[in-house]
C-alpha cells in the first residue's frame, strides 16, 4: 500500500478541528502528488526461472489414519463391566465401534482434501516447470504466456489505463500504454500551507500542470519496463505511452503517442529509481517525446523494433 492508499484509507473524523482537516488534506495531495510520479519506485520482485526449474515436486500426502488408530486403541482397551457381562449390553462396545467407522471416514475425509490439494499443487508444479524452460530457451509462446498470466499490470488499471504488452522480438517486449482521459491523474488545484500555517488552493499553473504530467508519464513506461523485466529475461522494453483521442478525419477513437522509449535492461538497473528525476531519466535510452514549456506533449513517431537496430539471431 502505497502512502496515498494508506491516507486515502483513513476516515475524516468529525471530532477533527479545522488544521487536523487541512494538514490531512495537504499530505494527502502531496502523497497524490508523489505516487504519480513515483510509479517505477516501486515494482514486482523478479521471477526466479531458474529456481523454479531446480524446484522439485510438490511432496505426495501420506494417510495417517491417526483418528482411526485412537478410536481402534479405545476398542481394543474396552472390557465390559460385570453388569454389562451379566445382562449382556453392548451398548458401550457398539458405540466404540462406531466411533472407530466415523474415525476412518473422517481420516478419508482429510486425505482426500489433502490430496485434491497436492494434485492442484502437482499440476500448477508441471506448468510452472514446462514455463520456466520454454522461457529461460527464448520461446516467443511461452514468453507471451508468462506476460499474459503473470503480469502485474493491475495499477494501470487502477488509474483507468489500458495496457498491452506483445512479445515483437526474441530480445524485445512492446508495451502500449493507454491513459484514460475521462480520470484526471495529474490534480489541477496546487494545495499549500502558508507561512501562517493556513491552507492554500490555488489553480495550479500552465507550466507545473505540464511538468507533473510529462513525469507521471515518463515514471509510467519505467514501471511498465520495470515490471517486463521482473518477469522476463529480455534485455529491450519498448514502451509507447499516449492517450486516446477522437480523430476528426474519422469519429472513431485513435491512440495519440506522446512517449516512445527503447529501455534496456542493463542501463535500467542502474539507475538509482528513489532519486532520478522521470523526465530527465529518458535522455539514458532512447527515445522520442516533445513538449515545449509550460504545453501539453505533443505527439510523436513511435519507435519501432527496427529503428534500435538489433540484428535478429
Amino acid at each position: 500500500m502505497t502512502a496515498y492508499e494508506h491516507l486515502l484509507s483513513i476516515p475524516v473524523s468529525p471530532y477533527w478541528d479545522k488544521y487536523e482537516r487541512e494538514d490531512h488534506e495537504y499530505r494527502l495531495y502531496n502523497a497524490r502528488v508523489d505516487a504519480i510520479i513515483g510509479l517505477h519506485r516501486e515494482g514486482w520482485l523478479p521471477i526466479d526461472w531458474v529456481n523454479i526449474v531446480r524446484s522439485p515436486a510438490p511432496p505426495q500426502p501420506v494417510r495417517n489414519g491417526w483418528r482411526e488408530h485412537q478410536a481402534a486403541q479405545a476398542l481394543a482397551a474396552f472390557k465390559p463391566t460385570l453388569g454389562e457381562q451379566v445382562f449382556g449390553s453392548q451398548k458401550r462396545r457398539s458405540r466404540l465401534e462406531q466411533e472407530v467407522a466415523m474415525a476412518r471416514a473422517a481420516d478419508e475425509q482429510e486425505f482426500q482434501a489433502a490430496y485434491a490439494a497436492y494434485s492442484a499443487d502437482l499440476q500448477r508444479w508441471h506448468w510452472f516447470q514446462q514455463l520456466a524452460q520454454s522461457v529461460l530457451s527464448g520461446d516467443p509462446a511461452a514468453c507471451q504466456m508468462a506476460l499474459d498470466h503473470l503480469g502485474p499490470f493491475q495499477v494501470f488499471q487502477q488509474m483507468g489505463s489500458s495496457l498491452n504488452v506483445v512479445i515483437t522480438r526474441s530480445w524485445c517486449v512492446e508495451a502500449w500504454l493507454v491513459g484514460n482521459t475521462s480520470t484526471d491523474v495529474v490534480p489541477f488545484t496546487h494545495i499549500d500551507i502558508t507561512a501562517k500555517g493556513n491552507l492554500s488552493r490555488r489553480d495550479m499553473s500552465d507550466k507545473r500542470y505540464w511538468e507533473l504530467y510529462q513525469d507521471h508519464v515518463c515514471s509510467a513506461a519505467l514501471r511498465v519496463a520495470r515490471e517486463i523485466f521482473s518477469i522476463l529475461p529480455i534485455p529491450i522494453a519498448l514502451v509507447h505511452v499516449g492517450y486516446p483521442f477522437t480523430s476528426s478525419r474519422t469519429g472513431h477513437p485513435e491512440f495519440k503517442p506522446v512517449l516512445s522509449v527503447a529501455i534496456d535492461k542493463p542501463t535500467f538497473e542502474s539507475l538509482n529509481l528513489h532519486v532520478i528525476d522521470p523526465s530527465d531519466s529518458m535522455d539514458n535510452f532512447e527515445h522520442r517525446m516533445e513538449q515545449k514549456r509550460g504545453s501539453p506533449m505533443m505527439a510523436i513517431e513511435p519507435l519501432t523494433p527496427n529503428d534500435l537496430g538489433i540484428a535478429e539471431d
